[in-house]
């Protein structure tokens, strides 16, 4: 594994001035252990030393100071109640992102609550981990060179990476916070491992005693990050698989277990496909959307999920748009003979719930390919919506047509008898 070993020896330095330690933790320790070439882009460092909250004090000093040749420290963000701060760097082989936290302990006063954190030593800050993947650490020296005989494992991270194990830390990791479960089927499919048998068993029982907890948005919030997560994974179709398999979409929603055959073929093509429709949306944001179009039940269903995880908002008006498009081709008006200047009408007319990307959200969904209205929509998204009238605004003008609603008017009608030529 390639690491940024000027910057690190530079920061070990300015630690190692203001009285504190650096230990390395997470990716990059399971690259480093796993033997990976691949480079850090996002390197996560425990802070002790002085004071309650030694990272935050570190983070200022790095703000102050002058970084070495070729960074530049483009964004600092500090979080004072949990001690952490996470900076974003322009290095010569790209962006870097470093998070730096203080070391400390948590606890969950209820189940998907905020922890409440103290400040502690490094060894207590590896015991409060979710695996024991994540609980190993490498206290940095300058000069480094990587050795294995100076890794902190106190849980037996390293053995199990080598079984290929993912292992709990704790007997009620997951009720303190179910979102590592999700957490857990990424670094399943991206390292190969599964469940430890305890660890197995903890995540069954977690589910079938799971009520969604009151008062926690905290939870809802992970929740949705993880997914984000899940998604950006380059194995997230075997991400959802493993979720799948492991009965995690009960996370979701009560008694959500089985997604439809060809889920993630379909989620697949929406990421892709939408994204070249409207690029102000990318494949990740899309996927999940296409996620919860999944979720049985009506519209008001996928909509309560959606604001329980916090969506943004576009992604809740797209999830609400594609429903209200689906109520309106299920009521009983007869549109098997439309013309297609009736359905381009219909769908653009202003007030509709025709966007590209609800139709596209529609046309990917299991119902498709047997609805009557599948032929129309396809047509009209690949098609009749890039048809323009003949004649311009401005060649009407020009014949005498007045501005206003009647150039409109017209506009449309030769648009109207364009569309039904090439029907």
């Amino acid at each position: 594994m390639t690491l940024p070993v000027a910057w690190l020896d530079w920061l070990v330095a300015l630690a190692s001035q203001k009285g504190m330690g650096l230990s390395l933790v997470g990716g990059a320790i399971r690259d480093l252990c796993l033997g990976q070439a691949a480079a850090s882009k996002d390197l996560d460092l425990v802070v002790e030393g002085p004071g309650p909250w030694p990272a935050l004090a570190l983070a200022e000093a790095i703000r102050a100071a002058d970084l070495p040749a070729g960074l530049l420290l483009q964004e600092l963000q500090k979080h004072g109640a949990y001690g952490t701060a996470r900076l974003l760097l322009q290095a010569p082989q790209g962006e870097l992102i470093c998070d730096l936290t203080s070391a400390r302990r948590e606890h969950y006063p209820f189940p998907g609550a905020h922890p409440l954190v103290a400040a502690a030593s490094l060894r207590e800050d590896l015991n409060r981990r979710d695996f024991t993947l994540n609980a190993m650490a490498w206290p940095l020296r300058q000069g480094l060179i990587w050795n294995p005989q100076a890794l902190l494992d106190p849980l037996g991270g390293r053995a199990d990476l080598a079984a290929a194990q993912l292992r709990l830390l704790h007997a009620r990791s997951l009720e303190d916070d179910p979102s590592r479960l999700l957490r857990a089927a990424r670094y399943a499919a991206r390292l190969g491992l599964e469940l430890a048998p305890e660890s197995a068993t903890q995540a069954d029982e977690a589910l079938s005693h799971w009520p969604w907890p009151p008062g926690a948005p905290a939870l809802a919030a992970r929740l949705r990050m993880e997914l984000d997560l899940l998604f950006e994974e380059h194995c997230w179709r075997q991400a959802l698989g493993v979720l799948q398999d492991w009965g995690g979409l009960e996370l979701l929603q009560r008694g959500w277990r089985h997604l439809p055959v060809g889920s993630s073929h379909r989620l697949a093509r929406l990421g892709r496909w939408g994204a070249a429709l409207d690029p102000a949306w990318s494949a990740q944001e899309l996927r999940l959307v296409g996620l919860l179009e999944l979720l049985p039940g009506d519209l008001s269903v996928r909509l309560e999920l959606a604001q329980r995880l916090q969506l943004h908002h576009r992604q809740q008006r797209l999830l609400e748009q594609a429903g209200l498009l689906r109520q309106w081709l299920q009521q009983g008006e007869a549109r098997a003979h439309w013309r297609p200047s009736q359905w381009t009408e219909a769908l653009e007319h202003p007030g509709s719930h025709g966007h590209p990307l609800a139709v596209l959200l529609l046309l990917l969904h299991p119902e498709a390919p047997g609805a009557p209205w599948r032929r129309p929509l396809l047509h009209w998204l690949l098609r009749w919506r890039q048809l323009r009238s003949p004649l311009s605004a401005k060649q009407l003008l020009a014949e005498g047509l007045p501005p206003g609603p009647a150039l409109g008017q017209r506009l449309w009608q030769e648009r109207a008898a364009a569309l039904d030529r090439g029907a």
